[in-house]
This record gives structure tokens, sequence and C-alpha cells, in this order.
């Protein structure tokens, strides 16, 4: 059977309706859903950067302190070296050593077992760790102008009476946890170690 002409025309009007007001919700539904899920993945991603940020500040303190005293001939007459933070406080990072296993400064994990065996002990309150080996850093960031403050700790060992020294400092930042994996205020403690000294 042969379509009219007119039956032609109705059919192509037919064929380039437009969408019904059901299948425009159900788009407009699904396309909601896939920009909350891309939303979510960027404030994650954010959330991690800033962390991964602050880890690396924790890092650039550590080795700060290594460097500082390592630079420093043991032999000096120095007891300390000054240095001032971003918001102007003013610390004295104490460099005199004490004999092995357990050095002078913050506390050392001295368990061999434990996985952080040789790494300043974290657990140990601020009060208790000598003057001079503590401080409470304030880093200023460049994104945003934010301040962060960091506790880090140092420990100085003697190896070979004014000669060389093992120095063992620890960073992290300030109210963080490093029992809360995956937590907002999750942070490791960064552990570094270095041998400063002279050759005779």
């Amino acid at each position: 059977m042969r379509l009219s002409l007119l039956d032609k025309m109705n059919a192509r009007r037919n064929s380039q309706q437009g969408m019904t007001l059901i299948e425009l919700m159900i788009a407009m539904v699904v396309l909601a859903i896939g920009l909350g899920g891309i939303t979510s993945l960027l404030v994650i991603a954010i959330g991690t950067n800033n962390r991964n940020s602050r880890d690396t500040t924790a890092t650039m303190l550590a080795q700060l302190v290594i460097e500082e005293i390592g630079s420093q001939d043991p032999n000096s007459s120095l007891p300390t070296i000054p240095i001032t933070d971003c918001a102007g406080n003013a610390f004295n990072i104490a460099v005199t050593g004490g004999a092995a296993p357990g050095g002078t400064g913050a506390a050392l994990v001295t368990s061999a077992t434990s996985p952080s065996y040789g790494a300043i002990d974290q657990s140990q309150a601020a009060g208790a760790i000598p003057a001079g080996y503590q401080m409470n850093y304030v880093a200023c960031s460049v994104a945003g102008g934010t301040r962060a403050t960091y506790d880090v700790r140092w420990n100085v060992m003697t190896i070979t009476t004014a000669n060389s020294r093992l120095v063992t400092a620890s960073a992290r930042q300030m109210n963080s946890s490093s029992t809360l994996l995956g937590g907002p205020i999750f942070a490791l403690p960064v552990s570094l170690r270095g041998i400063g000294g002279h050759s005779e």
C-alpha cells in the first residue's frame, strides 16, 4: 500500500517531535548526579593537595634543623643557633650532643620491634623535652596567607667526640592525629636523620 503525500508529511512531522517532560526530567537527574560526583572528587582532590603541602612543610622544617646543626662545627663554642619563624617567634636550636644510645634532646623510640625504632618519640610531652630541642614553629603559606604551626623536635647524639654527631629531627602539624587514617587532620610525623661533623 502506497502512502499519500499527506501521510508522508504527517509521519515526518511526528518523527521530529522534541523530548517529553518526563524524558527531560530524567536527563536532568542524571546530569545532576554526574555533576555531584565530579564536585565531590574535586573537593577530595583539593583537600589531599592541601594535606600534601603541609606534609612537605613538615619535611622541610625537619631538614632545616638537621642542616643548621650539621653546618656548625662540633667544636664550635656556640651552644645554640638562632632561628625566627614566620610569626616573628625567636627560637634557639640547641646543638649539644649526648652519648649514644639516648643522645640529648627529644626522646627516641628505643623498642627494636617498633616500626619507628630510632625516630623521635611523638608520645613524649613537649614540656618534658629539654629546652632548645623543641619548637612550635609557625609557617606561612603562600596560598591564601594561612598559617600552620608545627611541632618540631630533635635529638643530637655524639658519634665521635668533637668530630661528628647524629641528628634526628621530627616535625608534624600541631593538632593533627597519626591514628585517624584518612581523617581531615591525619598526618604522620616526618622523621629525618643526618650526620654532621668534620674530619681531622
